[in-house]
């Protein structure tokens, strides 16, 4: 049976008139084929790509090495130091490469010691950048295993790729590209937020790698909503290297908001929440997340439910309820006064003679008696819930613990068995933040330039012809 041959030659002018001709790969198919040998096959396309990137890297490497370093003063130009090798690792295959080091101080600058630079700096990792990205992006999205597998599935990678390679890569990305876009966010002016934004800010907890020191250490999360809709979400550790308080004003710096900035704070309760608002947000408006004042207020009233075992209590039943639900009436209208006064008057009725014999009365007094309790120490963040609510403006912290699961629980404790160390958990924090805000690539952009240039995948694509 006759064959069909396509052989893929690579045609190089490295220089003005001087072409080379190689042969990158010949693809064969017999004449008669099936649905599987239609068309290019992954196997020879990982063949293609990583056979046109040995040709084009050691190329670009030599034509470096070619170029003349002179002198900005006097011209002279600069000596070559000798090579070093190194391995170029890519989305395309692993190349050996030779970088040349050339003197990088002048003589006539000084008498200081010449110090010598590469003709390309790898920054200690030659990893491509759109291989880190790609790492990076999809890391944090699975299990490092799983995405060690489906780069190797999918991309012409040199060797088997393994989980620790994933972490560690991710582990850069985080340190050396995000955290330093966060920075140059900080010190821009021009995104600082002048309209009112909310803030929520809840808890997690994630399994810590070191045992003796615990077996959980806490994450806070949050996100910052402005008044467009736009989000943005942060996470640290609350007992890290870097204090609360200063890593809860960076987040804060990298959305865009100030100390000054008008806010609305939301959270559950915590008082070490709370701290870090009047520290970081000290003229922000403190509301306590509805949901949890009214679950509690639900416990109670199950317990009043429950009062007595028949009918000769169930008028004592109806009293404790309509007393619960008046108080919680009052805390929904924003009559903190009232609602204090109503749960004081029930806790004196619990605590009646008459009262303290019936069947469920000591689960109702320790449920109501905790109820004053929560609440005053939240007074300052009792607020109108009902004037709030038909304002259209938050009372509850659905977005935020949306947030933890989407940062935390998900990536880290649901169904995981990954363990984190306290130190080293903060990187993997940012990149998870930088995907799902969707900044992951402006920080490689503004780290690399040249690398992947805006709105790239809607140019034509002609325009690449």
């Amino acid at each position: 049976m006759a064959k069909l041959k396509w052989r893929v030659k690579l045609v190089a002018e490295r220089h003005p008139g001087i072409v080379t001709e190689t042969e990158l790969a010949c693809i064969e198919r017999d004449e008669d084929v099936g649905l599987a040998d239609l068309g290019l096959r992954l196997d020879e396309a990982k063949r293609l790509t990583a056979a046109l990137q040995a040709e084009m890297v050691p190329a670009q490497m030599a034509a470096m090495s070619e170029c003349p370093r002179a002198c900005e003063a006097c011209g002279r130009r600069l000596a070559a130091k000798g090579h070093y090798r190194a391995t170029f690792r890519s989305l395309f295959g692993e190349v050996p490469v030779q970088v040349r080091r050339l003197f990088f101080v002048c003589p006539c600058r000084g008498e200081s010691e010449a110090k010598s630079v590469a003709a390309l700096d790898f920054g200690g990792d030659a990893v491509s950048p759109e291989l880190a990205y790609v790492t990076a992006r999809y890391a944090a999205l699975a299990l490092f295993g799983k995405i060690a597998a489906l780069l190797s599935e999918l991309l012409p990678l040199s060797g088997t790729q393994h989980a620790s390679t994933v972490r560690n890569r991710t582990l850069r990305v985080g340190a050396e590209v995000v955290q330093a876009h966060a920075v140059e966010l900080q010190d821009r002016p021009a995104a600082r937020a002048t309209s009112p934004v909310v803030v929520g800010l809840d808890g997690g907890y994630v399994r810590d790698r070191h045992r003796d020191a615990g077996r959980r250490f806490e994450v806070i999360a949050g996100k910052v909503i402005r008044a467009d809709g736009t989000q943005h979400r942060f996470a640290f550790v609350r007992d890290g290297q870097v204090p609360a308080s200063e890593a809860f004003r960076r987040a804060l710096a990298a959305a865009g908001v100030g100390a000054n900035t008008p806010a609305t704070v939301l959270c559950d309760g915590d008082a070490g929440l709370w701290q870090l608002q009047r520290e970081v947000l000290p003229n922000a408006t403190p509301v306590l997340d509805w949901w949890h004042a009214a679950v509690r207020f639900e416990h109670a009233l199950q317990a009043a439910r429950g009062l007595g075992a028949g009918a000769a209590e169930a008028r004592l039943a109806d009293m404790a309820v309509r007393g619960l639900e008046r108080a919680k009436w009052r805390l929904w209208h924003g009559d903190w006064p009232g609602c204090r006064r109503r749960l004081a008057a029930l806790c004196r009725w619990a605590g009646r003679e008459s009262v303290r014999e019936v069947a469920g009365a000591d689960k109702l007094r320790r449920q109501v008696a905790g109820l004053p309790g929560y609440l005053g120490r939240n007074e300052a963040a009792l607020v109108p819930y009902a004037a709030r609510r038909r304002r259209g403006e938050p009372i509850a912290t659905s977005f935020v613990e949306n947030a933890v699961d989407e940062i935390i629980a998900w990536h880290m404790t649901k169904k995981q068995q990954m363990r984190r160390s306290r130190t080293a958990v903060q990187p993997f924090l940012d990149v998870r933040t930088a995907v799902l805000n969707g900044t992951l690539e402006d920080a490689f952009r503004r780290r690399h330039p040249g690398f992947r240039p805006a709105n790239d995948d809607r140019r034509p694509t002609a325009a690449a012809a």
